[in-house]
């Protein structure tokens, strides 16, 4: 052992007239620990949550997005002829691509939703048989068959569907087998100016995905009922594709996106991730900032490191000049109180990284806070990221190392003759 760490873990060790240098060096010790437990566990909390958000919105069908720009012919209608799209080869290419699970031409337009007195702005989706397929295997509520008829003597009148979701009905009071009346801002010609296309739904059901934004805002009903509810055939609005792997959207859209200009210029394709950049995007500013924020503990901590250094020294001045005296140099005397600012620091930096395990492995495994029911789960979510149990000691462990050069140099720059008259 090189003699300046023997000397280093010696001045670690209380002594009478020590004492209050010896407190201020635990309290440097715990608040490092508590600074980098606090890091660790807040950060893998953010990233369970946006985890958590990741795997709700890639549990829709919506993987890929397509839709028009202002540059395609026929966007004043918003809306791209069917024919088109299926005597073009890269759509030909894509519905045959082994990566996807399904593609979907969709018919939507915006509108208000009102039940009584309740009103809200939605997106109603008209979608094919295929759609309403898998959208029925997440219902949570379902109306009767006899709710969606009338009979009119020997005639059965069929009435329109539409399925809402979980937190829409929640807020506007619907229940299966309930009439709701869809408004489009859209206008058809009427006896004496326009007026908007009206007309009343029956809710079939009520989907649950996990995603309340997308339970309180999109609305689906078959394509057949939407093209006679808008008046447009054989055009579509949107083509939404879902693929087989989720994770693999952003490799599909870079095999598509450049043949998809060629081919149909003025089209815009999107995956899921870029649909929801903002959000994500959010998300990361969100755990940077708090990593600052909360880093400033250690920071603090740090300089309480600088204090009980500092005093140290003083403490210290006359066996630094008989250290000197005997040949030490000046880098030897600087060794000394790094190394014993690296064992205070490197000390705190492992028990908040052990602490900070023993809470995620709690929170994981017992799960004893619950979350609001606005929240997608009840309980907190927790990752296990190598780059934040490695990184964020790493970090502080650098903060403390640059906290400690300054009381360091100053030890080294003292002289013999220094010490002697700061005892005489």
């Amino acid at each position: 052992m090189n003699w300046t760490h023997w000397v280093a873990k010696r001045y670690l060790k209380a002594k009478r007239g020590t004492r209050f240098i010896s407190m201020s060096t635990g309290l440097s010790m715990g608040g490092i620990a508590l600074g980098v437990a606090a890091i660790i566990v807040v950060l893998s909390v953010m990233k369970g949550f946006e985890k958590q958000l990741s795997e709700k919105l890639v549990s829709s069908d919506l993987h890929v997005l397509i839709t028009p720009e202002s540059s395609f012919p026929g966007f004043d209608m918003g809306v791209v002829p069917s024919a088109r799209l299926d005597a073009s080869p890269i759509i030909a290419s894509m519905k045959s691509d082994r990566d996807v699970a399904l593609y979907s031409a969709n018919l939507s337009t915006e509108v208000i939703i009102r039940n009584g007195n309740k009103v809200s702005g939605v997106l109603a989706k008209g979608v094919d048989d295929i759609r309403i397929g898998r959208l029925k295997k997440t219902l949570v509520e379902e109306a009767l068959p006899q709710m969606l008829v009338d009979r009119d003597g020997p005639e059965v009148i069929r009435f329109p569907t539409v399925y809402i979701g979980k937190e829409l009905a929640y807020d506007m009071g619907v229940i299966p087998g309930d009439f709701v009346t869809l408004i489009s801002p859209s206008q058809m010609e009427g006896p004496f100016s326009n007026i908007p296309r009206i007309r009343r739904f029956v809710v079939a059901g009520i989907y649950h995905f996990g995603v309340p934004e997308q339970e309180s805002h999109i609305v689906f009903t078959p394509i057949a009922e939407m093209e006679s509810f808008m008046r447009k055939k054989g055009v579509s609005s949107e083509i939404e594709i879902t693929l087989k792997d989720p994770n693999q959207s952003q490799g599909f859209v870079q095999r598509y996106r450049s043949q998809l200009k060629d081919q149909l210029d003025g089209l815009r394709m999107r995956d899921w991730n870029e649909l929801n950049s903002n959000l994500f995007a959010s998300m990361r500013l969100e755990r940077i900032s708090m990593f600052l924020i909360l880093l400033f503990t250690v920071m603090i901590a740090s300089l309480n490191i600088v204090s009980t250094l500092t005093l140290l020294v003083q403490e210290k001045l006359k066996e630094i000049s008989i250290l000197k005296t005997l040949g030490a140099t000046p880098k030897n005397i600087s060794q000394i109180f790094v190394w014993k600012g690296l064992l205070i620091g490197g000390v705190g930096v492992l028990w908040g990284s052990g602490i900070a395990v023993v809470i995620c492995i709690l929170l994981k495994r017992f799960q004893f806070i619950e979350l609001p029911d606005v929240y997608y789960d009840r309980t907190l979510p927790v990752t296990f990221d190598l780059v934040y149990f490695l990184g964020v000691p790493l970090v502080s462990f650098a903060i403390v190392l640059i906290a400690c050069y300054f009381p360091a140099k100053r030890a080294a720059q003292l002289t013999p003759l220094e010490g002697i008259r700061g005892h005489s």
